[in-house]
């Protein structure tokens, strides 16, 4: 093995030019850095817009090296065609959500579909010999590798070190994030009860896209280790692997996520047979069209009506709640079949149909099909499938020839592309990390992943750079795509570009490399670098420039709030909304100044407070012009109008109150807080046997709720007399009174 190595060694290969360098190397450089880097938050903040920009930027390259071709042979199929249209249809969608949706949020979201298509389309035209496959493959490996070491440091160290910080101080901690400290309080038990978990997280926010992203590189690393224990033994190869598979299946462990666990079982199961002779014989095709054929099914009976979570609802807890999640997103399918609700814009839609013992308001249905059908309409969704059923038709049926080219055996493609800017560009994308996560997400530079994870991550890639490795790839490639589809379907995150980018570049790895379509007229060979221009200029001029600029402006009008410089506040706020003309940000924080300086200023001259009212009705207007489908936006202008009717006795603006309170219910229906706080300001406008009405709903949700954080019991109705009041005016709750004792007394008055 040792003469097999050196041989291969010896094999000559080309001296990359500076472009071919720069596509190479920032393929590998942007795949490596996505998960450490990317987060899981609000798409509205544009983190990931930066990592459309890389992407943009490398298929401008790759475009002008293009035109630089006498002739232009690129990997086009029936695959790429409807990804093509699915992300045609995304950005028609997005377009869709003006408004009534957060235009802000479906523009982002799109481009983190986006930049996931343009990198799979990228590493299906480069990543074409065996050794791009195997140096791109095992630097993921190795990014695995430095993860998962990072997330047990984080398990031993990081996780334990806060908790002990909590309970040093733990009223100041509970203040610092707005929770009541009272003890007892169900938001604190709550907020205590996530502060014990003992799940790491690693570079990622959530547990289970940690999970979710070791799973196909734990189910590589296995396959590989099979393959070196051949006749002849590789025991560096073993070693190193072995090192590989004891950190990120420990890791997996660690996360306690089901899904990964079972999904990680089902391809070792896959491996165990397909590896085996006798799975050789047999093929993949019937078992995959049958689970496939059950998926659909299952989804279509949701969808239909035929399951609902009743029908289900002796299922485990973790499972019922995903039921939930999925009833809510086939109400959403059914009121919005064709276009969706609009991309990121699923956590906005939801609260209108989920039942009233759901958990909580997700961003997504942890779904890949519920989360594009619900977010994008059923044209998408029919579009990705396609491109699923046609990948999985290239793959089984693919001809003894490609097969062969898998293997090596191939002398006629992409033999002039060198492996080294890929070693390149993944080894560096661990030090650019921390300063693109600086940038991306305003954070402090934070290099502890990098010092706890690089050692076993060099040596797990040192030693499997020695020999690339070619036998079975392609199995194995399947097996992973696979598991990470059906983890997919239970837990969803393909929106992710920190977990859905692993999807697309194993697909796109295992895909044969035979070029299918020849171009040789200038137009066509310039297609690359028109879109990666145009998409530059989209994702830059009405994504990170309103982003960025919106964000420093409120930043800066937080800061002008801290200090009292309500003038400077107001200034901020008002260039935050005309910087980002899609967000609800500067608005909504435009409003609150107002709000602020009208209550706070009772006796001022008619003329000024009528001119802040103007103003704070006109920024209310367009806060919800930008994102009217959010019930969070309405509940509090009910509160402030019904401030606004205590401090002024004006029933305008309890009948204004009254109208966002019915906003609210009708956005999320099933929660009785929204109930009782809207029966009570029914109560203050003399319309008993509604108040009565509203007063019983809110009972029956609350009976129907099992959480404790949102029980009447321990919830209180807003309501402030702040000015002098009349003497006819109905009195405030009682401060001990709690919603639910509010609303007994509520539902027995009548006339």
């Amino acid at each position: 093995m040792a003469a097999k190595n050196k041989r291969e060694k010896q094999v000559p290969q080309p001296e990359p030019s500076i472009l071919d360098s720069l596509i190479g190397g920032g393929i590998a450089l942007l795949a490596v850095a996505t998960p450490l880097v990317a987060s899981e938050g609000s798409p509205e903040r544009g983190a990931e817009l930066w990592l459309a920009v890389g992407w943009c930027l490398l298929l401008v390259l790759w475009g002008v090296r293009a035109i630089a071709q006498p002739k232009l042979e690129i990997r086009w199929s029936w695959i790429e065609s409807c990804l093509a249209a699915f992300l045609a249809w995304l950005a028609l969608s997005t377009w869709m959500v003006a408004g009534e949706g957060n235009l802000r949020a479906a523009f982002n979201g799109f481009w983190d579909y986006a930049h996931l298509l343009v990198a799979y389309f990228l590493i299906r035209q480069w990543i074409v010999t065996d050794r791009q496959r195997h140096a791109l493959l095992t630097s993921m490996i190795g990014l695995a590798v430095l993860v998962s070491a990072y997330s047990l440091y984080q398990y031993q160290e990081i996780i334990p070190a806060n908790r002990a910080a909590y309970y040093e101080n733990p009223e100041k901690i509970l203040a610092e994030n707005g929770i009541e400290t009272t003890e007892g309080n169900p938001v604190r038990t709550l907020f205590e009860a996530r502060l014990n978990s003992t799940e790491p997280t690693g570079t990622f926010t959530l547990t289970n896209s940690l999970a979710a992203f070791l799973v196909p590189w734990f189910l590589l690393s296995v396959g590989w280790l099979k393959n070196a224990y051949a006749a002849p033994i590789d025991w560096k190869r073993v070693g190193g692997l072995t090192l590989a598979i004891v950190l990120v299946g420990l890791c997996l462990v660690l996360t306690k996520s089901r899904t990964s666990w079972l999904t990680a079982l089902f391809g070792l199961g896959l491996i165990a047979f397909y590896g085996s002779a006798i799975g050789k014989r047999v093929s993949w095709v019937i078992p995959a069209a049958t689970l496939g054929a059950f998926l659909v099914l299952f989804m279509l009976a949701f969808v239909t009506g035929v399951l609902d979570v009743e029908v289900l609802s002796e299922a485990p807890t973790s499972v019922l709640y995903r039921l939930q999640y999925w009833q809510g997103a086939a109400e959403i399918i059914a009121h919005h079949p064709i276009f969706g609700c609009g991309l990121a814009n699923f956590q906005g839609y939801y609260p209108e149909y989920m039942l009233p013992m759901a958990s909580e308001t997700v961003a997504d249905p942890h779904n890949l099909v519920f989360e594009v059908w619900a977010s994008a309409g059923t044209p998408a969704l029919l579009l990705l499938v396609a491109a699923m059923v046609f990948w999985a038709r290239q793959i089984g049926f693919t001809s003894p020839a490609d097969e062969a080219e898998l293997a090596g055996n191939s002398k006629d493609v992409g033999q002039e592309l060198s492996d080294r800017p890929i070693w390149f560009g993944a080894l560096l994308a661990p030090f650019v990390a921390p300063f693109l996560q600086m940038i991306m997400q305003e954070v402090m530079l934070d290099f502890t992943p990098l010092m706890i994870g690089i050692v076993p991550a060099l040596i797990v890639v040192g030693v499997l750079a020695q020999t690339t490795i070619t036998r079975d790839l392609r199995l194995w490639l399947v097996i992973a795509v696979a598991a990470m589809v059906i983890n997919l379907m239970a837990a969803g995150g393909i929106s992710y570009p920190s977990v859905g980018g692993s999807l697309f570049l194993l697909a796109a790895v295992a895909l044969p490399s035979q070029k299918v379509v020849v171009w040789e007229d200038l137009k066509p060979k310039a297609a690359g670098l028109l879109i990666g221009l145009a998409g530059l200029i989209v994702v830059s001029y009405w994504g990170i420039q309103p982003v960025a600029n919106r964000q420093k402006q409120i930043a800066l009008a937080m800061d002008a709030a801290r200090r009292g410089d309500w003038l400077r506040m107001e200034q901020h706020a008002q260039l935050a909304t005309s910087a980002d003309p899609w967000s609800k940000d500067g608005p909504a924080m435009l409003a609150n100044v107002y709000f602020q300086g009208w209550m706070n200023n009772p006796d001022a001259p008619v003329e000024p407070r009528q001119m802040l009212l103007e103003k704070f009705q006109n920024a209310l207007d367009e806060q919800f012009n930008r994102a009217g489908h959010s019930f969070p936006l309405h509940f509090s202008a009910g509160d402030w109008f019904l401030d606004m009717y205590r401090q002024s006795g004006n029933p305008e603006f309890l009948l204004e109150a009254l109208d966002h309170y019915r906003a609210t219910v009708r956005l999320y229906p099933n929660r009785a807080i929204h109930h009782a706080q809207l029966a009570w300001a029914l109560h203050l406008a003399d319309m008993p046997q509604e108040s009565a009405a509203e007063a019983e709903e809110a009972l029956r949700l609350d009976e129907l709720n099992p959480h404790a954080e949102r029980r009447l019991e321990i919830l209180k109705i807003h309501d402030m007399p702040i000015g002098k009041g009349d003497a006819q005016e109905v009195p405030p709750p009682e401060a001990e009174l709690s919603a639910k004792q509010v609303v007994e007394k509520l539902r027995t008055i009548t006339n």
